[in-house]
């Protein structure tokens, strides 16, 4: 590695850490038993020493793949940071969280035949699970600790593979995104300038690292050169207050999360009112990963602004795996906007502006301006520019958006399969659709998600977050909104499976009866059919995004099996 390569990685930044402050905290490492264990950059250095190694004794080399599948740990730092080193490219995949061994270990084997796996690295208890099941072997880290390290200059370069990113599959199936050393420090550094970061700052994090948000936070606090506080995500599940009292503890300055988590601790507090936080160091929370409700944002604002929580401290963000993470961040010196606009008009293509009091209104978060470096557009189908106030595809070029997804193994998938995602002029095709005021985004939803009835386009998410205004829903996300085709009237009609907790105790024909009524004053759908289920039934990702296209296919089943008579699980 030149040194002109050092300072375009993340292991450059980490290696001139060790060489100017080498004692200094790197990470504060809370782990699924809650045990706490801090880092130095000199200790960092020394475990992805193992790592390195390690690889190297196992016959992993330069480019190889392997799938990662850890909890945040140690080991966790180990493994993927003395990849980045060596130039070995990881696969970060969930752990198996429902029992379901089988179906996990086969879903394991398409990611491993589509990266081309030479190893999977586990746990121990994983490791006796699956190496009968897998076709490739599978070890610990503790397999790659005995070989001594022998330093030499790490091997990557800004145009070398990073990881390969699973996107969320909340449409399909994940795809592999190809995520490079150059793609991870152009986005680490434009958020940094976008946020204003400096030298003071502290993250405290608690995302999966299997997921974008988390991941990336590793870089950003390495190329940052500030401490991280980062923990399982086991233990917000436990106690989702300890996110705020780490931030409170270690005076964290930058802490992200989507929006559910929010909504989470709002409730949280809402039963058992916190009395010995202090939120005012916390100047920056990036608040993506999924649709960002202004009520989420009122509630937690209102129950943590007692506590030092500034009012500037909430920031709408958007973006997706194909641009590395970031795409938009809005304004930090002000507080969070939203767009009151007509829900029909919405449905055919403008967003007009309307009051508040207006019954047909909607409310749309700003999720701010490109990041520094990139570029944002809103398109026609062609790639033409829309004005403002139009809704189109939202396309955004810069260099943190990758190439494009691994190609499929086989001499007939060849190449970097950009031509999937980047239009002629470079320009990344996000599937998303959103508009823009004066350079700022607003997101309404995703292409394919789209409800047509009868040639108009509604957006799932503002049915939802209606419905769930409408129905006085205690808790969210409680709808989901789908379009079927009814081959009778050759368009789709509205289904919505509702959480049977929405109800609460109250009638259901009551409920449903006010948002038909609802929906078709205010967006002029009617013949709306509702789908009660658990909360366990709704298909999601790994990282917990809603998948539409199954949602529905279990509508579809629950339809044939009425018209057969069948009786429904």
């Amino acid at each position: 590695m030149t040194d002109a390569h050092r300072a375009q990685t993340v292991i450059g930044a980490l290696l001139d850490s060790v060489s100017r402050t080498p004692d200094r905290l790197a990470f504060r490492v809370i782990e699924r038993s809650e045990d706490e264990f801090t880092l130095s950059y000199a200790e960092v250095y020394r475990l992805l020493g193992q790592a390195v190694a390690g690889f190297r004794a196992q016959g992993i080399g330069e480019a190889d793949r392997v799938i990662v599948i850890l909890p945040t740990s140690r080991d966790f730092l180990s493994v993927y940071l003395g990849c980045l080193y060596a130039g070995v490219v990881p696969v970060i995949v969930a752990e198996p969280m429902d029992g379901r061994t089988a179906h996990y270990a086969a879903s394991l084997q398409g990611i491993a035949a589509r990266a081309q796996a030479k190893r999977v690295i586990t746990t121990p208890e994983l490791e006796k699970t699956l190496a009968p099941l897998l076709p490739i072997p599978v070890i610990t880290p503790g397999a790659l600790g005995d070989a001594p390290f022998e330093p030499a200059s790490p091997r990557p370069t800004p145009d070398s593979l990073a990881h390969l990113q699973a996107t969320s599959g909340s449409t399909g199936a994940p795809k592999l995104a190809m995520v490079r050393h150059g793609n991870i420090v152009a986005n680490v550094r434009a958020i940094a300038e976008a946020i204003q970061g400096n030298p003071d700052d502290s993250l405290v994090s608690w995302l999966p690292l299997f997921h974008d948000m988390g991941l990336i936070g590793i870089s950003y606090a390495l190329c940052a050169g500030i401490p991280m506080v980062l923990s399982d995500p086991v233990n917000f599940l436990r106690n989702p207050m300890s996110w705020l009292h780490w931030i409170s503890r270690y005076r964290g300055t930058l802490s992200p999360a989507p929006s559910s988590a929010f909504h989470i601790c709002a409730r949280v507090a809402g039963r058992r009112p916190p009395s010995d936080l202090d939120l005012s160091a916390w100047r920056v929370a990036l608040c993506g990963a999924e649709p960002v409700h202004e009520a989420t944002m009122r509630e937690f604002q209102s129950a943590f602004g007692g506590f030092g929580l500034s009012g500037t401290t909430l920031r709408p963000v958007y973006g997706l795996a194909e641009a590395t993470l970031a795409v938009t961040i809005s304004d930090i010196g002000r507080p969070y906007s939203v767009d009151r606009v007509d829900a029909e008009a919405a449905a055919g293509g403008r967003a007009e502006p309307r009051p508040v009091t207006d019954p047909r209104t909607t409310s749309m978060m700003c999720v701010g301006r490109a990041l520094p470096g990139h570029v944002l557009r809103v398109a026609d189908a062609d790639g033409g520019p829309l004005p403002d106030r139009t809704i189109g595809e939202i396309e955004v070029s810069g260099p943190s958006v990758i190439d494009g997804y691994l190609p499929e193994p086989g001499p007939a998938r060849t190449g970097t399969a950009g031509d999937q995602l980047k239009r002629a002029d470079g320009f990344l095709r996000t599937g998303d659709l959103g508009y823009q005021v004066e350079g700022e985004l607003y997101v309404t939803g995703r292409r394919k998600d789209l409800v047509i009835i009868g040639g108009r386009n509604y957006i799932p998410d503002q049915l939802e977050t209606f419905v769930e205004s409408v129905s006085a829903s205690p808790r969210t996300p409680a709808v989901v909104a789908v379009g079927v085709l009814d081959p009778a009237l050759r368009t789709e009609q509205l289904h919505l499976l509702l959480d049977e907790r929405l109800a609460d105790g109250r009638d259901r024909r009551t409920i449903t009866g006010q948002v038909s009524d609802a929906l078709a004053e205010v967006f002029g759908i009617s013949g709306v059919t509702f789908h009660w289920v658990r909360r366990a039934e709704l298909p999601r990702t790994t990282s917990g995004k809603i998948q539409r296209h199954l949602c529905r296919k279990l509508i579809e089943e629950r339809l044939t099996a009425r018209r057969s008579g069948t009786p429904l699980a």
